[in-house]
């Protein structure tokens, strides 16, 4: 009974995290960026990567909340790390145009993801 509670309990979490973000996705549609962003990041927040990379996209933007490149990376590696393919390729993109203190493990990394975006078939990695 309680592995019965705990499936529940995940298919609910999940379900909500999908409507969450359907419902941003038509509220960006409709030009409601603030509401659109609290979806998106309600959803990203119970780990749905489609959230986490439309997070991503809301601040790279600046749409529904400031613009801030850092935070636009932190929720692309969420993603990526969620085998989300454009989020893997973005993330990767973020990696190679910030030069770091650890260059070259950042070029590993981004290098990895990029990979994983080309075997996704993200069109976009042909041009790296």
């Amino acid at each position: 009974l309680e592995e019965a509670a705990f499936q529940l309990q995940q298919i609910f979490r999940i379900d909500i995290s999908i409507s969450l973000n359907i419902l941003g996705i038509e509220s960006m549609r409709a030009g409601r960026y603030r509401i659109a962003y609290t979806c998106f990041k309600l959803a990203a927040d119970r780990g749905y990567s489609k959230a986490q990379f439309n997070v991503g996209l809301c601040y790279e933007h600046g749409r529904g909340t400031e613009k801030d490149l850092e935070k636009a990376a932190f929720y692309y590696y969420q993603a990526a790390s969620n085998c989300h393919p454009m989020a893997q390729y973005r993330y990767a993109r973020y990696l190679l145009s910030h030069r770091p203190e650890n260059e070259q493990d950042r070029q590993q990394k981004a290098v990895t993801f990029l990979e994983q975006a080309a075997t996704a078939g993200v069109a976009e990695v042909r041009a790296h």
